[in-house]
């Protein structure tokens, strides 16, 4: 009865907070976009530091696993004091992290940009998403989908930002993109509302403690849950990382490498807001399972296709590797309902940590019989991704909404 009473409830855009929500929008474009600039110059630091392809997957598989594991841990502390400055330091300490990748001279100066770049882009992101959610409980949900749409755009655009620099300014100037990530500082400062206090210590404590209780009740769909999103994690770690080089690598120039990435990320913000869409209609289990199965249609035609016909293949699995992201969260959501914040730090984050440790076994693989055959992994690890939709699907019945 209460849901009825919810949807008959429509919200006016008129009350919606512009100002706020374009804040978040851009702050999280900001740190998507800087996250996603070291795959595109992957030739031009291969080039100048002489970087193997292990080399190259033992740094994305380092940017992967800190961007993520720190996620769950970093939730916690700033639901413990929210009012620090996390954002601001996550902000502006992983955009000069990422911008350092143009002008470091060594591996190890490299290393350390990209991990330290991962940690602190795990920090901004249970921040912002805190952030979004608090502007506007009548626009909660359209507010989420667009920060998680901002941040697809920025993984789209980032590749095509750092060519860009490099190419007209010189890859050690990327520097410069600082500025930008000052602006979204400088707008998050003053044009949002200040975080809450600390709430008692208590409820935290009574809240972990059901937490394992909550676990242990729905643990069959939550491990089909975070098994997705592992499948997916890994499928865009390793496409995302490995593209631009193999496009190099192929004559094919540094612009279409970095446009293989944009069209992965672009195609997966239609397919996030495609996918929430479709989960409130058909149910969410469903809409996983069509979108696994899209991206696994997807990627069997990438590897059998040329690259000249490659964009085609790579729009329809960034959609269907997306469809399921926002998707997984709500309905992980629905079966953590005490919970929010953990079930979509297990999901966004935690399924990353297992994805980034495939970049190296990948990368091994991939100097012995080369990077495309090695891609032939991938079909497989979307295979798997289908079965435990369908398993999840078969359990399904959503849960029932507690209010």
């Amino acid at each position: 009865m209460n849901n009825h009473s919810e949807t008959a409830k429509k919200p006016s855009f008129r009350t919606l907070p512009w100002t706020g929500t374009g804040i978040i929008f851009f702050a999280h474009f900001v740190v998507d976009s800087q996250a996603n600039f070291f795959a595109p110059l992957v030739p031009l630091l291969k080039e100048k530091l002489g970087l193997s392809l292990t080399t190259i997957g033992f740094l994305i598989s380092c940017q992967a696993m800190s961007g993520s594991i720190t996620q769950p841990i970093t939730g916690v502390v700033i639901d413990r004091w929210p009012w620090l400055p996390w954002l601001t330091v996550g902000l502006i300490g992983s955009s000069i992290a990422f911008t350092a990748i143009g002008w470091v001279t060594s591996v190890y100066g490299l290393t350390a940009a990209v991990i330290m770049g991962g940690i602190l882009f795990g920090l901004c992101h249970p921040d912002m998403a805190a952030r979004a959610g608090r502007l506007s409980s009548e626009h909660a949900g359209f507010i989420v989908s667009l920060f998680v749409t901002a941040g697809r755009l920025g993984f789209a655009l980032g590749p095509l930002i750092a060519i860009f620099i490099a190419e007209t300014l010189g890859m050690e100037h990327l520097w410069v993109f600082i500025l930008v990530a000052v602006l979204a500082m400088v707008g998050v400062k003053l044009g949002m509302p200040a975080p809450p206090r600390r709430k008692k210590k208590d409820e935290k404590a009574l809240e972990r403690e059901g937490l394992v209780a909550s676990l242990k009740h729905v643990r069959g769909p939550i491990l089909l849950l975070f098994g997705i999103a592992a499948v997916r994690g890994t499928t865009l770690a390793n496409l995302g990382g490995f593209l631009p080089a193999i496009f190099v690598e192929k004559g094919l120039g540094l612009w279409r490498g970095g446009m293989a990435n944009t069209v992965i990320f672009f195609s997966g913000a239609i397919g996030v807001m495609l996918g929430g869409i479709m989960g409130d209609r058909y149910g969410k289990p469903k809409v996983i399972t069509i979108g696994v199965g899209c991206a696994l249609a997807g990627m069997v035609a990438f590897q059998l296709s040329s690259l000249e016909w490659a964009y085609i293949s790579l729009a329809i699995i960034g959609a269907g590797v997306f469809v399921p992201m926002g998707v997984s969260v709500a309905l992980a959501q629905e079966y953590l309902p005490e919970h929010r914040g953990f079930a979509s730090s297990l999901i966004l984050g935690s399924g990353w940590i297992f994805a980034g440790l495939t970049a190296i076994p990948l990368s091994l693989l991939g100097e012995r019989i080369g990077m495309l055959n090695a891609f032939w992994t991938l079909p497989i690890v979307l295979f798997v991704g289908l079965v435990l939709a369908l398993s999840l699907q078969r359990r399904d019945p959503e849960p029932e909404s507690t209010t």
